[in-house]
């Protein structure tokens, strides 16, 4: 744009319009004034081109942003829909085991399965987002109502989720010391690589672990430590289901503004 006013410039003098040395004095202020203009104007121009070019290029990286986060958000609702798709079975065979009259029906390795002693520990991925914070963004243009919601979903209901799991991982830890040591021999888990079936013998008897679990299961320490782990999946599960909205949400609001 500058060039194009040299060149009107140069046309000028070369037809003698700016060389006359006859030419009043007002008339040649009045010159070099819309001179002085014209080239403010060009420069202003081109400073707003290059605001342009440059916001243009901030925005495709903030929209490759949020393709990246969608991408973590997809991967975390699958996670969350497969943890939701376990809570029910966990949480019925607890309940089995407190209320059922047909606990003599299952082995003994059967009954100490259906305790739950299965902890949940998906941590949230945000590689995407960290990326953004540690790139130090502070304006997403059109995008910022939608990185707010970005931010919330991975500052204050990620960190609630992870109390919550750390709660159910670090108790259920405790709950396992306990079953553990209630005088019923376990199985290691059937059908495991590294040993075949019956291949470790157990000194107690079928009947007798039977027995010393159903009696165990009488006893209020251990039925409250059923009944408290019951509760705090309860409570993840629905921490979870909450997770797993929101990540939908954002996901759909993502699709949205992408597509404008």
């Amino acid at each position: 744009m500058i060039k194009l006013f040299r060149k009107i410039r140069q046309n000028l003098l070369a037809e003698g319009k700016t060389s006359k040395p006859a030419l009043p004095a007002g008339r040649y202020l009045k010159y070099a004034i819309g001179e002085i203009i014209l080239v403010v104007i060009g420069i202003l121009i081109a400073l707003s081109i290059n605001t342009w070019n440059e916001e243009r290029k901030e925005k495709a990286i903030i929209r490759n942003v949020l393709k990246n986060i969608r991408h973590d958000l997809v991967a975390d609702t699958l996670v969350y829909s497969y943890h939701l798709g376990s809570f029910p079975r966990v949480l019925d065979s607890a309940k089995f085991l407190l209320n059922s009259i047909k606990l003599d029906t299952l082995s003994a390795s059967s009954l100490f399965d259906k305790l739950p002693y299965t902890a949940y520990n998906y941590t949230i991925k945000n590689q995407s987002y960290e990326k953004v914070i540690n790139a130090s963004i502070t304006d997403f243009f059109e995008f910022n109502e939608l990185f707010d919601d970005i931010n919330t979903y991975y500052t204050i209901d990620s960190n609630y989720y992870n109390v919550i799991k750390l709660w159910d991982t670090d108790e259920t830890s405790t709950d396992g010391v306990l079953w553990i040591t209630m005088g019923f021999e376990i199985d290691i888990y059937e059908n495991n690589e590294f040993y075949k079936k019956n291949e470790i013998k157990f000194a107690q008897s079928e009947a007798t672990r039977k027995a010393v679990f159903l009696e165990q299961l009488k006893l209020p320490t251990i039925r409250n430590s059923i009944k408290m782990n019951m509760y705090r999946k309860m409570r993840l599960k629905e921490k979870v289901a909450d997770m797993k909205q929101k990540a939908k949400d954002i996901i759909l609001k993502i699709d949205t503004q992408l597509k404008e």
